[in-house]
């Protein structure tokens, strides 16, 4: 008789769930709360403005008032690490498994700590100076936030279940009936979620206008060439994938950005299986966009949400996020079924 291990998410399919919910929410919350608390304990002894950046050597170069330091805690601490978390929940409850899951857990663990320690320590290193100048270098602080950091999201990598994914290749559609010499076509555009589409869009133009500011008040020539580099790579970037045409016929899939460029393509004898699937994207491929996903994944990845991935003959996947993903991934299928019975 064999005996299954108590942690074997077979036998305690919730574990995973909860696990990532106590490193991911509630010790970003703990460990939050706590940097929080001391920073409002010292208030009282802190000078009414502080240090709040350094520069390259270490010296203070940027101030702010005393009271804003906690409040930045809670907004650091907490914003990005239970971003992660949430957007990966409603994958994690319907029973996706993966180290992706396992690694953002930790991940959220990680920025916590490190914004915990980093703002309490360079908050109470200022308490009871006299003069916000005389803060003491960052170095220390620094040093303590990062392997504080290490440490935890060691720590809550370890305090979950190891997570192997039910099914490393999706299963492929029922093929669309289709006749011998039958001439079919399937196409769909897809566009960007509409938050990170303008994301996108308020970062090119952040950085447009530092980098306009910085040229009208003469800063540094490297600077201003490396904001305005920025802006137009953002800039060409957003222009070429914020939108893409989906295209399913009998050469295969083609997906191609409604500027032309980039393009993409998985020739139909390229092509093992088709099947419609379901994409968290940050969970699974960690954002928006063209993006590198684990088991040996790549993606156009513009929302969540339905999508045809692709599994090529040499094991490699292709993902689309689009509407009616059933419809192309059967097509394809039906295809590539009578390719085969062909040849």
């Amino acid at each position: 008789m064999t005996t299954a291990h108590p942690a074997d998410p077979a036998v305690r399919p919730d574990l995973a769930v909860r696990r990532f919910v106590l490193v991911a929410v509630w010790l970003p919350v703990a460990l939050v709360a706590i940097g929080a608390a001391v920073q409002l304990v010292l208030l009282p002894q802190m000078p009414p403005t502080i240090a709040v950046h350094w520069n390259a050597t270490g010296e203070a170069d940027r101030f702010a008032p005393a009271w804003i330091q906690p409040l930045m805690t809670v907004a650091f601490g907490l914003g990005l690490p239970l971003l992660l978390a949430l957007t990966s929940l409603a994958a994690l409850r319907r029973g996706d498994r993966g180290s992706t899951y396992r690694l953002l857990g930790a991940t959220a663990a990680a920025l916590s700590a490190l914004v915990a320690v980093g703002f309490t320590w360079t908050f109470a290193m200022q308490a009871g100076s006299a003069e916000t100048a005389g803060a003491a270098t960052v170095w220390a602080a620094l040093i303590a936030a990062f392997a504080a950091a290490g440490v935890v999201g060691m720590a809550a990598w370890f305090a979950q279940p190891r997570q192997e994914a039910p099914d490393a290749a999706p299963r492929p559609a029922t093929p669309l009936p289709i006749g011998a010499n039958e001439r079919v076509l399937w196409i769909r555009s897809t566009s960007m979620v509409p938050g990170a589409a303008i994301a996108i869009v308020a970062a090119v133009l952040a950085i447009g206008a530092a980098a306009a500011v910085a040229w009208v008040t003469g800063a540094d020539p490297i600077l201003v060439a490396f904001l305005g580099g920025l802006a137009a790579l953002l800039l060409v970037f957003a222009a070429t994938t914020l939108a893409f045409r989906v295209r399913v016929d009998s050469a295969g899939l083609h997906v191609t950005s409604v500027l032309g460029i980039p393009r993409f393509h998985v020739p139909l004898a390229d092509i093992a299986s088709a099947a419609r699937v379901e994409v968290a994207p940050v969970a699974e491929f960690g954002g928006w966009g063209l993006r590198l996903g684990t088991e040996r994944r790549f993606g156009v990845v513009l929302r969540a949400g339905e999508a045809i991935e692709v599994v090529r003959r040499n094991g490699r996947r292709f993902v689309v996020t689009v509407d009616d993903a059933e419809t192309g991934a059967a097509l394809l299928e039906a295809l590539v079924e009578r390719a085969a019975a062909r040849s």
